[in-house]
């Protein structure tokens, strides 16, 4: 979208504006319905200011001043490098649908901005984990990180998830199984069984089925911890929430039945759906499965930590147990270095 004057500039933010308001983006509409946009003088100062309301944890303001800073580039980089930040504001805001507008838009200016490619994988990925979306989105994903090049661990498990939702879309579900007398044993076998043939349905009914059956605390917890494992694998992190809780009241100690809590917690804040309480109901379960095991996840405990320092210092600062980054090891920012390359 290359522009040659700042009344083009303008021109073509409210054109862009309302082409996506027009095909109903929630996010573009939001923003229309706010107050305008500040002004600012240059690229930089834009892009600057951005960067300081994302510092403070100001997304919403953040994306306002980034798309400022676009309307103001006077390179496809530029452009690029705004969209991206913009992106990623949203992307801190769990707004993921929107996030993937504006995404595109980056990848539109400059189909090799590594950054932004990776980003719209992670945000597609999101969209398909978190039940947003269906396997189209998990295609999305394996086009955008493979071409990014960066974050391989991701890849493999949007190439793994991929494969496995084809293969359940080509499942012929069979006769309904007979669940009268059957031990728990028996029944936990069958639940296995139907998710592997990609039934998942059919496993959930099992489960359930045999949580009536389950006599003891500890084997209600076992069959609660099953359903929540089968409900996050079937992308419905509220429900898993539910058996995880159910699973870790029956066995309060289990480090494995709490580790599987604390990440239905962090699923739900992640997702867009829950709150900051969700987040420090994860940090403060894994902060607990921690000092159990220090070695347990201990990954876990810091994605969530860090998480928690940038939206509410204060609780964040009650743990101490993870050591934060050396410098060497600090990840490439992932929003980008907003340089419009003629904007000096």
């Amino acid at each position: 979208m290359r522009i040659n004057n700042l009344g083009e500039a303008f021109m073509k933010s409210v054109t862009f504006f309302l082409t996506l308001l027009f095909i109903g983006n929630s996010y573009f509409a939001e923003a229309a319905s706010t107050e305008p946009r500040p002004s600012f003088s240059s690229f930089k100062s834009a892009y600057s200011t951005g960067n300081i309301a994302l510092k403070k944890g100001q997304f919403k303001e953040a994306q306002r001043d980034y798309l400022a800073a676009e309307s103001l580039a006077s390179s496809a980089k530029g452009r690029s490098d705004a969209y991206n930040a913009a992106g990623w504001a949203l992307m801190k805001a769990k707004k993921w649908a929107d996030a993937k507008v504006v995404l595109l838009e980056a990848v539109t200016e400059d189909k090799d901005n590594q950054l932004a490619l990776k980003n719209l994988g992670c945000v597609c990925f999101n969209l398909y984990a978190y039940g947003f979306a269906g396997i189209e989105e998990l295609k999305n994903a394996v086009q955008y990180l493979g071409a990014s090049g960066e974050n391989e661990e991701l890849l493999d498990r949007a190439k793994s998830d991929l494969e496995r939702a084809q293969a359940d879309a080509q499942v012929t579900p069979g006769p309904e199984p007979s669940l009268k007398e059957k031990s728990q044993k028996a029944l936990l076998a069958m639940a296995d069984e139907a998710q592997a043939q990609g039934q998942n349905a059919l496993a959930i009914r099992i489960l359930k089925h045999a949580a009536l059956t389950a006599i003891s605390s500890s084997a209600k917890a076992l069959v609660a911890n099953r359903q929540g494992k089968l409900l996050l694998d079937d992308r419905k992190p509220h429900e898993a929430l539910l058996c995880f809780q159910e699973a870790v009241k029956g066995k309060p100690k289990d480090k494995v039945y709490l580790n599987n809590l604390a990440y239905a917690y962090w699923t739900v804040y992640d997702s867009g759906k829950g709150t900051v309480e969700d987040l420090k109901k994860a940090v403060d379960i894994y902060y607990r499965v921690n000092s159990m095991d220090s070695t347990f996840h201990n990954e876990m405990l810091k994605m969530a930590l860090d998480e928690l320092k940038e939206v509410d210092p204060a609780t964040a600062s009650k743990y101490t147990t993870v050591e934060d980054m050396s410098d060497t090891d600090k990840p490439v920012d992932p929003k980008g270095t907003g340089d419009d390359g003629a904007d000096r």
